[in-house]
């Protein structure tokens, strides 16, 4: 496995975690500034900032929202008044 990194916290070494797992750790706040990290094979220990400042950051991952059916919107259209019953006229007596 490549790509590994050995985390030191007061002086004590912990690893080897995956890049992902050291930015995770970052995303989460779990590094503290007594923190300190190295690539394997390396013998330089960079404060976790400074090491953050160097790995290229993953892309993000972009979530594609479902494409919404296209409905095309109608003006409400207006409701002719109601008619009223039409008066009945009174018959003339004859």
């Amino acid at each position: 496995m490549k790509d590994l990194v050995y985390l030191s916290r007061s002086f004590v070494e912990f690893g080897p975690f995956s890049k992902a797992e050291i930015l995770d750790f970052q995303k989460r706040g779990l590094l503290t500034d007594s923190d300190y990290l190295r690539d394997q094979g390396s013998e330089t220990w960079l404060h976790y900032q400074e090491w953050l400042t160097i790995v290229p950051m993953p892309e993000p991952k972009v979530a594609k929202k479902p494409a919404a059916p296209k409905v095309k919107a109608e003006a409400p259209k207006a409701e002719a008044p109601a008619k009223a019953a039409p008066a009945k006229k009174a018959k003339k007596a004859a």
